[in-house]
């Protein structure tokens, strides 16, 4: 195993692009999407990417990533986790996640989140159990915006729920006027994998799995 070093993407900001070829080489994204990302990811605080670095000549050798979780203010989600494919199996996996976990404990956090397509033996050697579903910050970039705007409108105007709940005088219709005709069938809808930076809602390739941190580790 070469001599490691993990290191926050911020300290590291002089590697944002190889770190952006780093994931594209697994997980192949334009390159706007990608250092729309990264950059995002770039900070002090989740969400955050950090780097796992060769000592010798600063080679990214792997990445993770971490975000908040709605209503787990003790949570965190752990993501793009990534070891470089030709250093794989010498236990680079283990270091990453385990300096990724020390973080997280030394910052108050107790409990990680994550989800695998093919990886649930190395994170239960790691002490992750399968767990139920949840709403990580990916979706919820998307949900929760809406949902806690339409919760302020209905505070701040309590006749706002009325007015959504009264029909429009556009949306009635007169009892003598015929019903419309039914509209034609519509064709299959293809089902895609999304390429966006918001994860679908769809669990069937996904374990997800949880563990509680313990300061020691």
């Amino acid at each position: 195993m070469p001599d490691l070093f993990f290191v926050t993407l911020y300290d590291r900001q002089d590697l944002l692009k190889e770190s952006m070829t780093f994931l594209n080489s697994e997980w192949p994204r334009s390159d706007g999407s990608r250092e729309h990302s990264q950059k995002k990811s770039c900070r002090q605080s989740p969400p955050m990417s950090f780097l796992l670095l060769n000592k010798e000549n600063d080679e990214i050798l792997g990445h993770s990533r971490i975000t908040h979780l709605p209503n787990r203010d003790h949570a965190l989600w752990i993501e793009s986790v990534m070891i470089k494919k030709d250093q794989r199996g010498l236990g680079l996996g283990k270091f990453l996640m385990k300096s990724t976990e020390k973080w997280m404990t030394e910052k108050g956090f107790n409990e990680a989140y994550l989800s695998t397509d093919d990886q649930c033996r190395f994170y239960e050697s790691l002490g992750y159990e399968k767990c139920d579903p949840i709403v990580h910050s990916t979706t919820a970039t998307c949900i929760f915006p809406a949902m806690n705007h339409f919760q302020n409108a209905a505070a701040s105007n309590p006749s706002f729920l009325s007015k959504i709940a009264q029909p429009s005088a556009s949306s009635t219709v007169s009892a003598s006027a015929p019903p419309p005709p039914p509209p034609p069938p519509m064709a299959p809808k293809m089902v895609t994998r999304s390429t966006s930076p918001i994860v679908d809602v769809n669990t069937i390739d996904h374990q997800y799995m949880r563990k509680w941190l313990k300061p020691t580790e």
